[in-house]
């Protein structure tokens, strides 16, 4: 029996018996990760060297960021300049408007007061000796024209009335005149004061002076209205005292 098994032992149908080392799961462990490592080592130097090969590294690539970065920054500081200097020109353009609205408006004002010194003017020049024909009331000057370039039917009278020759007393009357106009191809008349005048109003035309009176007023003419001629008319006690026509 013992034959037997040792000569089955020794065939080549004999079992195999495999030999192997033991080694904890703690150093197969650490045995792994040191392998994934060099592994991840490898990678690593493989991208980097492939990219220095084929194109710029990431030096290149942050300096070249830092770059854009600087010209954008220089970019935004040269718009805000721009836009800061741009406001101080609307300023100044908003400056130099506002004054030459003033300057317009003084020129406005210095028309006016060279009207006013005309009719002075024309006054003192009636103080001188006068004529056989200029005593009593005599009109010195009248002037018509539109208020407001914007509004032309809107007008504005100017009217000095002297009387002439030595004054020994008060003149006292009022004034009438007659607006000659065409509109739409017909003639009209505008006669103030109106009928319908309001006290106020009519007290705007009398007259009370020893020497001279100006009169000023505005009316306004129907929409389209082209003034023509004028004709003032100075009343006393129910007489016409003068009159004269002003051609426009």
């Amino acid at each position: 029996m013992r034959l037997k098994l040792w000569m089955r032992n020794m065939s080549v149908s004999a079992p195999r018996v495999t030999v192997r080392s033991s080694f904890p799961w703690p150093l197969r462990a650490l045995l792994g990760f040191l392998a994934a490592a060099l592994a991840a080592a490898a990678g690593i130097a493989i991208y980097e060297y492939g990219r220095d090969f084929a194109g710029p590294d990431r030096r290149e690539l942050v300096g070249h960021n830092e770059q854009l970065a600087a010209q954008l920054r220089e970019t935004a500081a040269e718009r805000d300049r721009s836009t800061a200097l741009a406001n101080a020109y609307e300023g100044e353009l908003k400056v130099e408007r506002a004054a030459q609205e003033q300057l317009m408006q003084q020129v406005r004002v210095l028309e006016e007061e060279t009207t006013r010194l005309k009719e002075d003017l024309a006054f003192y020049d009636s103080l001188l000796p006068a004529g056989k024909s200029d005593k009593g009331i005599v009109i010195r000057s009248f002037r018509l024209q539109p208020e407001d370039e914007s509004q032309a039917q809107r007008m504005r009278f100017r009217l000095l009335i002297q009387q002439s020759g030595k004054a020994d007393r008060d003149f006292v009357g009022s004034v009438q005149m007659e607006v000659r106009f065409t509109q739409k191809g017909g003639s009209f008349i505008y006669e103030m004061p109106e009928t319908d005048a309001t006290p106020e109003r009519s007290k705007a035309f009398d007259l009370s002076f020893r020497h001279y009176q100006r009169l000023e007023g505005t009316f306004t003419l129907p929409t389209g209205a082209v003034a023509n001629s004028v004709l003032v008319r100075v009343m006393a006690a129910g007489e016409t005292q003068t009159q004269q026509s002003f051609n426009l």
